[in-house]
């Protein structure tokens, strides 16, 4: 999967006077800065892409990117090891210039046309970023019969594409979404099987599987929590134990470590679970990936949330150290807040847990402060609103709807404003 953001700048630049030039190839950036062909290594930072006027001198198609290798030349790489593809081809088309235009615009619909019409008139690895462009810009207009069927166009027209295991856990979370965990179990396999898989792929694969098949369905039930622990741990040592795994997977081995620390907070062995999270933010590995460090920190608010809320059993709270109790919750917060406002974009499935978890930290602290901050019981009443949009009708929503509700009726009888006479 492209790890960098999808909508980097790409300025439109004219088709006509191209200029010929001897380095003509597609740029593929690797992971620490690497780049195939090595010729075009130091010309750009890589973090931001290579800029259009090295992309205007190129225009050879000649990558081949499929899920085990990535070749460009004669030079080649794992899979593993690729952070963004930059056909030159593409580059040179109008249409997937006006696509990621019209992406950075948030013209989803609009975007996805323009790939798709990209598409039509590109070959190899071009088309094949612009087919998986248009499947992300689809997927964001939540129109998810048109995301799975452009997936399947992919697939069909690249058997062995690189953007395979995105494509297949996308497809997966769609049928999961829609009770067919049969056939999503068999798209997460058919990476787990895939003859040549690279290791990165390959644990993200079994990485969804663990969340979506065990830590998802745990319910409030501790033991199956303590069995998706033992899964994550499993995929741990296998990572640790794959020639090459610990370098190529690195952050899929941070992800089952997150993994491991939200079972253990599930478990209510929050002394166990915060190292895990502590680790994993402290790794330098994590900064490639925000929606693992969204991970994290979410798992860190909810380790000192919970342990507030131990101390606070019983009611009774001296007021010595009253201080010190709201200085935890505040620092909770700060970690929701990393996620629910920094890591946003990047937070998928732990948007709702941060955004509700800063409401009821807020909502603890307004309490506790003896109900007199109403400028922090607005804004906690401004996250619960945010968590409640987040979630699908049904049981859960309809809980929070309860202790929304509960907790208003307490803002507005403590805030009341007083009429004028």
């Amino acid at each position: 999967m492209i790890q960098r953001t999808l909508w980097a700048a790409t300025a439109a630049f004219l088709l006509l006077g191209v200029a010929a030039s001897n380095c003509a190839a597609d740029i593929i950036v690797l992971r620490g800065g690497k780049v195939l062909p090595s010729k075009f290594e130091g010309k750009f930072d890589p973090d931001e892409g290579p800029p259009d006027d090295m992309l205007k001198k190129s225009g050879k198609n000649n990558a081949d990117i499929q899920y085990d290798r990535v070749k460009v030349g004669g030079a080649s790489a794992s899979a593993s090891d690729v952070i963004s593809v930059w056909p030159t081809t593409a580059y040179g088309n109008a249409f997937f210039r006006n696509g990621d235009i019209q992406g950075q615009s948030r013209y989803w619909a609009e975007a996805a046309d323009s790939f798709a019409e990209a598409a039509e008139n590109l070959k190899g690895a071009a088309k094949q970023v612009a087919m998986y462009k248009r499947i992300l810009c689809l997927a964001e207009t939540r129109d998810l019969d048109a995301t799975f069927n452009a997936a399947q166009q992919l697939l069909d027209a690249f058997p062995k594409t690189y953007y395979l295991a995105p494509v297949q856990i996308m497809r997966a979370r769609i049928l999961y979404a829609r009770g067919d965990r049969k056939s999503a179990r068999e798209m997460l396999d058919s990476v787990v099987t895939a003859s040549g898989m690279n290791a990165r792929d390959y644990f993200e694969a079994k990485l969804t599987r663990i969340y979506l098949f065990q830590y998802k369905t745990a319910g409030r039930d501790k033991k199956k929590y303590e069995a998706a622990r033992k899964e994550y741990e499993t995929l741990d040592r296998e990572i640790s134990g794959r020639t090459g795994a610990a370098q190529e997977a690195a952050i899929q081995r941070l992800k089952a470590a997150v993994g491991v620390g939200k079972c253990f907070v599930y478990e209510q062995n929050y002394a166990k679970a915060r190292p895990y999270f502590d680790k994993v933010i402290k790794d330098p590995a994590s900064l490639e990936d925000k929606q693992l460090l969204a991970q994290a920190y979410t798992g860190l608010g909810d380790v000192k949330y919970a342990m507030v809320k131990k101390d606070l059993e019983g009611g009774k709270l001296e007021k010595s150290k009253l201080p010190e109790i709201q200085e935890r919750l505040t620092d909770a917060s700060l970690d929701y807040l990393r996620t629910a406002k920094f890591y946003v974009e990047n937070a998928g499935d732990e948007k709702y847990p941060a955004t509700v978890g800063v409401a009821r930290v807020w909502a603890t602290q307004f309490t506790l402060g003896g109900e007199k901050d109403c400028a922090l019981a607005r804004r906690a009443s401004k996250y619960f609103f945010e968590a409640h949009k987040l979630l699908p009708r049904g049981e859960a929503k309809a809980q929070l709807t309860r202790e929304v509700k509960q907790f208003l009726a307490k803002r507005d009888e403590a805030c009341k404003v007083p009429k004028a006479n």
